[in-house]
């Protein structure tokens, strides 16, 4: 380990199908603990499991149990948030081979400087020839498309994102570049969560009423040239070369639909997109 950051503890051993896994987000090719094959994983990754909190809106609090992760993400063609992701995820590096630990962190996107939020994101370290990185699956249009260097405090290019790490009293803000300048997107703390603080923050996140991911809908996926994002009616496509994102309204039952499975990849069960058009109609009036 480098850089400081301790290993904690990680979940036990793991009963993962990679060939299914490999087979959900069409990665071809030999498994390898290098970093072309981590960036390989994650940009195939990226593209075919979506962002989404659809399970939340449902009224229901996303497993976290390899069994119920695998059903969902791989096999039922479901996506989830940072704590199902990351954690699928991060279980595929270390079957492979990769040394890959869980890393806490507050979310820091559009929240005032002066108010501190919980410890509610899940990434993950993983070490690459010597080097801590960040890897990150599970964090909808911000997640970096390529494992980022912990210990730098430059530039770092990352899929069709660019970000720096700016050190903030022992702990890393993550700082991600848009047309409007440097905006904050998490603050990562130097310390590694245990299962049931994961669990922990899963049930905050999917419960409180003051949720943001259990009052709207937030779906967000890559494309091999992009970003895609839909944020309860608005649909976000998002090109490195335009300065602003090509924007729709979506409002029927059969727009979202449409969307959910052609744009997404999605297969949404007829019940949880109700419960997806109930939260929307709850969401207070422009």
């Amino acid at each position: 380990m480098s850089g400081g950051w301790p290993t904690g503890a990680t979940p036990g051993a793991r009963s993962l199908d990679l060939d299914a896994y490999c087979r959900r987000i069409g990665f071809t090719g030999a498994l390898a603990a290098t970093r072309e094959c981590i960036v390989r994983l994650i940009q195939r990754h990226a593209m075919a499991i979506p962002f989404e909190n659809i399970e939340v809106l449902a009224g229901r609090v996303p497993l976290l149990d390899d069994e119920g992760l695998q059903r969902k993400l791989v096999h039922q063609r479901r996506g989830g948030y940072c704590f199902e992701q990351n954690r699928l995820f991060r279980g595929v590096l270390q079957a492979i081979g990769f040394d890959a630990h869980p890393m806490e962190a507050r979310i820091r996107a559009g929240v005032p400087a002066d108010i501190v939020t919980g410890r509610t994101h899940l990434a993950t370290r993983v070490v690459l020839d010597g080097v801590d990185h960040l890897v990150d699956v599970g964090c909808g249009g911000i997640a970096p498309l390529a494992p980022l260097s912990l210990a730098s405090r430059g530039d770092q290019r990352a899929g069709t994102g660019t970000y720096r790490f700016v050190a903030i009293d022992g702990d890393l803000m993550l700082r991600t570049l848009t047309a409007d300048g440097w905006v904050d997107g998490y603050r990562l703390l130097p310390t590694s969560p245990h299962l049931i603080d994961c669990e922990m923050g899963n049930w905050f996140v999917a419960t409180h009423p003051a949720s943001m991911l259990g009052r709207n809908l937030l779906v967000a996926r890559a494309l091999e040239d992009g970003r895609l994002r839909l944020f309860n009616h608005r649909l976000s496509t998002y090109r490195p070369e335009s300065a602003a994102p090509a924007e729709q309204t979506l409002r029927t039952r059969a727009e979202f639909a449409d969307v959910l499975a052609d744009g997404f990849g999605l297969d949404i069960a007829p019940p949880d997109l109700d419960a997806v058009m109930a939260a929307l109609d709850r969401l207070p009036s422009d």
